[in-house]
């Protein structure tokens, strides 16, 4: 037994306090306590979850998620610059175009996986080096295209480029062959262009390009999602 008081204006009271009530009280206090400090606990993870969720967005973010389709104002202006402070061949060591190489480009047995982006840097990179500047309208117009292009340099034997994506072969709607009847022409090395709609592809997805040729196939694994 516990003895207890309180004290009134005028008179001081005690009173007996059972020990089971007692401990009854520091049960019940106890169990609170445990609570508020669990639910201090799921606070603190709730917002650790909510950082590592908010830090994890931020960083993918910064990282490409597929061919552009509509560039801003502003990312086709960087293109236009990126293109001009590289002129010529030195366009193909920049990581925007860099990302669109396959096999051995600009040599023999590559290619180049040409985008609005990738076109548009490339096209003002060499002209830059013939020394001269590419017009408003045509950047424009290269950013209306709804058709990706796939340039490759190889031998005569090749007669088609073909894309295969999610079990499907996407065939050309176009490509572009050497005119083999022109003198010389057996002496060099063949550029090749084949176009493909951008309604058929998923450009956030991994591809392989085709390239068949009378004497062997080859293939080239390339990540779009990875491309701008």
């Amino acid at each position: 037994m516990l003895t207890a008081y309180y004290q009134s204006d005028t008179l001081l009271y005690y009173y007996i306090v059972p020990e089971k009530f007692t401990e009854f009280l520091y049960s019940e206090q106890q169990v609170i306590f445990e609570r508020r400090i669990e639910e201090r606990m799921m606070k603190r993870v709730s917002c650790s979850i909510f950082l590592l969720v908010l830090i994890m967005c931020v960083a993918f973010s910064g990282v490409s998620h597929g061919i552009e389709l509509n560039p801003i104002k502003e990312r086709i202006e960087e293109t236009i610059k990126l293109g001009e402070s590289n002129p010529g061949k030195k366009i193909f060591e920049t990581d925007l175009v860099k990302s669109a190489i396959f096999g051995n480009w600009p040599n023999y047995g590559g290619g180049l996986i040409k985008t609005k982006l990738v076109d548009l840097a490339v096209m003002t990179a060499m002209m830059r080096k013939a020394r001269k500047n590419i017009k408003e309208e045509d950047a424009h117009a290269m950013m209306a295209s709804d058709i990706l292009t796939i340039s490759y340099k190889g031998g005569e034997d090749v007669f088609k480029i073909k894309l295969r994506q999610g079990g499907r072969t996407i065939e050309p709607v176009k490509m572009v062959k050497p005119d083999m009847s022109k003198k010389g022409a057996n002496d060099h090395v063949v550029f090749y262009s084949a176009s493909f709609p951008y309604a058929k592809l998923n450009l956030e997805e991994k591809a392989t390009i085709l390239i068949l040729k009378d004497f062997g196939d080859v293939k080239h694994e390339v990540d779009f999602a990875r491309i701008k």
